[in-house]
């Protein structure tokens, strides 16, 4: 029996808490697409599994004391939905930030995942923290 799309997501989490590379990239389908909003300093898109360790390095190096705590998985069938919190500090100012997030996980029919959106809660902060402009 194949597991659920759920139980692959928890598997990757556990990983990625661990450090195990391997077992993530394992649940990601060769030709993954991750498409993050085009105002943040990582954004756009990123294609191919053998791109995400490095574009997830990317994302986490970005910000000073980088966190993601997984609240929630919800959904069933091709898609489920990471409900989250990031937080972190802007590297040049120090400035925290904490804010709820959701990811968008698509699975093909074989359990692998072919895609992942990022929503974050203010986009607009996340910019201004990273640019040091704490006016806001």
């Amino acid at each position: 029996m194949q597991r659920s799309n759920k139980d692959s997501l928890r598997i990757f989490f556990d990983a990625a808490k661990a450090n195990n590379s391997e077992q993530m990239l394992a649940v990601l389908h060769p030709n993954l697409q991750v498409i993050e909003a085009e105002s943040l300093p990582y954004g756009g898109g990123m294609q191919g599994r053998e791109n995400f360790t490095d574009f997830s390095k990317n994302v986490f190096k970005t910000w000073r004391n980088t966190n993601v705590t997984v609240e929630e998985l919800i959904g069933d069938g091709h898609y489920v939905v990471v409900l989250a919190t990031m937080s972190g500090e802007g590297k040049a100012t120090g400035e925290p930030f904490s804010m709820p997030i959701a990811e968008v996980w698509r699975f093909d029919a074989n359990g692998l995942v072919v895609e992942i959106k990022p929503f974050y809660f203010d986009t607009k902060k996340l910019v201004d923290v990273f640019n040091g402009d704490t006016r806001s």
